[in-house]
């Protein structure tokens, strides 16, 4: 297994050169229930394309506390970037704090949320309009010199775009790391197309480094992104990624080979849960999300996801997956 996986890995670092545009970071988005630990873990030994994977936010509890996976901890041959959804500069500097601890050396302020059950608490996208709110919260953060690197992800305001460019000022006179844009705003949840020349506007306005990131679902439009704004350093993926994990190397073209390798992802995915010591009701609810997004790539794919959605057990739910593992060979 170890073998045929390097082999892999090999070959599709060859065939990035060709496809890949040159000199571009790529970044995996969060996604609540399907980018976890054992994921981005399980990805990484099969592919070799993303520079950074962002984990889901963490956001404090009822108990008002912070809780966190034994495995999240900083692992050298992966840079996993935790991200926090806080805003107020106790809870952003306790996270930091925490992951620190843990070996990190950066953090993530999720500004880009757009769920009205968190904007409406002035988090993640919410916080947008309050720009007094984040300068405080940002230079309590600095003053504090935690020694850790904050990046921010967000969104193009909340109900008007003019909402970032007014932060701008904030972040500009701050060190933070980097900037990750979604040229939408908060309102538009993920509707609608994203706002690229807003997009441009906004980078035109900042001395940090930008990292763009909206509905990217093949190399031809990263391609043609790289292109149009030369001045980002890189690109954050999640749903494409999701759907095709190959995307980056085979950008859908062969349907098999797509298709053998979600079926090898699922595998380290499973050892991976396994081995992180979660009960097996949990295991099979992993699994079974897995599917909704690569399930998007085949024909076919939505009935069988729908099929395995409603599988109890973990026997049934292999036969599911060993019939279309018959399908791909």
């Amino acid at each position: 297994m170890l073998l045929s996986i390097q082999l892999l890995k090999t070959h599709f670092v060859g065939l990035l050169l060709f496809i890949l545009p040159l000199n571009t970071s790529i970044y995996f988005a969060p996604l609540q229930s399907y980018t976890t630990l054992s994921y981005y873990l399980a990805y990484h030994t099969l592919f070799d394309t993303v520079h950074k994977y962002f984990t889901p936010f963490y956001r404090k509890n009822k108990e008002d506390s912070f809780a966190y996976e034994k495995q999240l901890i900083f692992q050298p041959q992966i840079t996993i970037i935790p991200q926090v959804l806080v805003n107020n500069s106790t809870d952003l500097i306790q996270f930091a704090r925490d992951m620190k601890a843990r070996g990190f050396k950066e953090i993530n302020l999720n500004m880009g949320c757009p769920f009205p059950m968190v904007a409406n608490r002035g988090l993640g996208a919410g916080i947008l309009p309050l720009k007094d709110k984040v300068e405080v919260m940002l230079n309590d953060f600095y003053e504090a010199d935690l020694s850790i690197d904050l990046s921010v992800k967000t969104r193009l305001g909340w109900a008007y775009p003019d909402e970032l460019r007014v932060l701008m000022d904030v972040f500009n006179s701050l060190p933070i790391k980097e900037i990750i844009i979604h040229p939408r705003l908060g309102i538009q949840k993920y509707k609608g197309e994203p706002d690229w020349n807003a997009f441009d506007g906004v980078v035109q306005g900042t001395n940090h480094r930008v990292i763009g990131n909206g509905d990217i679902c093949s190399v031809d439009h990263l391609t043609q992104l790289k292109k149009r704004f030369p001045e980002v350093v890189g690109w954050m993926i999640g749903r494409g990624l999701l759907i095709n994990p190959s995307l980056l190397m085979l950008d859908g073209e062969d349907k098999v080979a797509c298709r053998k390798n979600i079926l090898q992802l699922h595998e380290l995915f499973k050892d991976n849960l396994y081995q992180c010591g979660y009960a097996e009701a949990q295991i099979l609810n992993h699994l079974k999300a897995f599917w909704e997004y690569p399930s998007q790539l085949f024909e076919g794919g939505a009935r069988m996801y729908r099929k395995i959605r409603k599988l109890g057990k973990m026997e049934d739910y292999r036969s599911a997956v060993n019939s279309f593992s018959d399908q791909c060979y």
